[in-house]
């Protein structure tokens, strides 16, 4: 199942006023006309509309900077984030913001042994970076950034963790200009068209298709696009949205503050 990704459009979604500087994930809202995203400098969540447009009226403040990640349950209650630096899931109100509930990835059943190491011996800024929702089997996934990259899937009441696979080169993760153990993950999104995961790294700048029944990568692409005749690639892509039925792609970038929206096939 290979796919092919076509540049339509760019847009900037800073907002000094708002707040939003650096975008660090990205979920379709539940009726796909716009967005949720999270800035992991400040303590906000912000909707967006299609082009990038902060909402002003659906703004809300959380408890914690450094959020990475973000997602959404299916019935459009609930947005869930990961912050890096405790390697915590936030389950939050989307009517509000109020916390619903909160768990560290290291007080969930099923951490300890191999899948504890791999956190304790990590370098620092290398914990939980991405999030999404299997729609397919109603659990979480979460991204584990790199050294190593973990890809984990954690019951849909945050209380196990149902499994792991490490995302190297035995599965497919490698890029042409980066060596494998450089290569991070910086955002999820499950396609429920393809049942499987797109996941982005911001510095192979590279776009990945994985099953994780399979435990394999199923094709990948560089996040490159023209722009008055010149080639460019994403910088520091961190959030990454599929609406299949659109046959959309869209794509944040932190570094730069823009959505990028492609046309996918395939």
């Amino acid at each position: 199942m290979s796919f092919s990704l076509t540049f339509l459009a760019r847009y900037s979604i800073k907002d000094k006023d708002a707040g939003l500087l650096e975008p660090s994930g990205l979920v379709l809202a539940h009726d796909r006309n716009g967005f949720w995203t999270v800035s992991d400098d400040t303590r906000k969540v912000f909707k967006l509309d299609l082009k990038g447009r902060v909402d002003r009226g659906d703004i809300f403040e959380i408890p914690k900077k450094g959020m990475e990640g973000i997602t959404l349950d299916p019935a459009g209650a609930f947005l869930l984030t990961v912050r890096e630096e405790s390697n915590e899931i936030f389950k939050l109100e989307v009517a509000g913001g109020d916390v619903a509930q909160r768990k560290k990835l290291a007080k969930m059943a099923g951490f300890d042994g191999p899948l504890k190491s791999y956190f304790d011996s990590a370098e620092e800024n290398k914990g939980l970076e991405g999030i999404t929702w299997n729609a397919h089997d109603n659990t979480i996934f979460v991204v584990k950034e790199g050294k190593p990259g973990v890809l984990i899937e954690v019951s849909s009441d945050l209380r196990r963790i149902l499994g792991y696979r490490l995302l190297n080169e035995d599965n497919g993760f490698r890029d042409n200009a980066l060596p494998v153990h450089e290569i991070d993950y910086s955002g999820l999104c499950y396609d429920s068209a393809r049942k499987a995961i797109w996941i982005v790294s911001d510095k192979a700048r590279r776009l990945f298709l994985y099953d994780w029944v399979a435990n394999r990568v199923i094709d990948s692409a560089p996040l490159g696009y023209s722009i008055d005749g010149d080639y460019k690639e994403v910088e520091k892509a961190e959030g990454v949205a599929v609406d299949p039925a659109a046959n959309r792609l869209y794509v944040v970038s932190d570094e730069e503050a823009r959505l990028y929206v492609f046309d996918l096939r395939g």
